[in-house]
């Protein structure tokens, strides 16, 4: 699987920088092209995808969206299931902006953006499998280019026990385009079974190591946890 990728944007919370991103420079958010109404409504999850599509998008007035997430807005969700609990109403706001597409819903109708969209949840394997849609769309011919971003919380509280990877929040999105001859290119490969990832503790969410190995470049990298495990390499300059 072949392809190339620009404009590549991730952000993590200040408060969570990590020894395997050492080398990203952190930015703050940038919601200054959300109206200030609308931008005191959003969540902090909402925030860091609206940010990484924007900054990813960059040129691309009319693209379509891949966006993936393995939980959604789950601190969102969770405040509503409490509200069940307790008998109390339910936001129809708060409702509405905890879907699975409620971030390329927002950011389509800011940014007057009619392309397609897809919502797609996946397990550890939900930013690959934004990948992999997003790279048969481009083969395909349905799309010439597809930006692909992937948007994960920490866990509420409550959830924590069922942790099965580094808790971080974090957004990553970039530009997916079809592998030309003479540029340089990315190849994704799976690996059959899977490998030793470590200690559920330490296991940096696919996404993180998907964004780290498309920043550093480098000939080769090994994306993994504890179910499967991908092999990314790059060619060229």
């Amino acid at each position: 699987m072949k392809f190339v990728v620009n404009n590549l944007c991730l952000w993590v919370a200040p408060e969570q920088q990590i020894a395997e991103l050492r080398q990203h420079t952190y930015c703050d958010l940038d919601l200054s092209w959300v109206a200030p109404m609308q931008r005191r409504r959003l969540s902090p999850f909402m925030k860091m995808a609206l940010h990484t599509l924007q900054q990813a998008q960059a040129e691309h007035s009319h693209i379509a969206i891949n966006f993936s997430s393995r939980h959604g807005d789950l601190p969102k969700t969770a405040h509503l299931l409490h509200a069940l609990v307790e008998e109390e109403p339910l936001s129809p706001t708060a409702f509405g902006l905890s879907v699975h597409n409620a971030a390329t819903g927002i950011f389509s109708i800011i940014k007057n953006n009619t392309a397609p969209m897809n919502a797609i949840a996946g397990g550890q394997d939900s930013v690959i499998s934004n990948l992999i849609d997003g790279y048969a769309r481009i083969q395909s011919g349905i799309e010439n280019c597809i930006l692909v971003a992937h948007t994960e919380s920490v866990l509420p509280e409550e959830y924590l026990p069922f942790a099965d990877e580094k808790q971080i929040d974090h957004s990553v999105a970039f530009v997916l385009s079809p592998y030309v001859e003479g540029e340089s290119y990315f190849e994704l490969t799976k690996l059959s079974g899977s490998t030793d990832a470590g200690n559920t503790d330490s296991v940096l969410p696919l996404s993180i190591q998907l964004a780290q190995a498309l920043s550093s470049k480098e000939s080769s990298a090994l994306l993994s946890h504890q179910q499967s495990a991908w092999m990314l390499q790059h060619y060229g300059g």
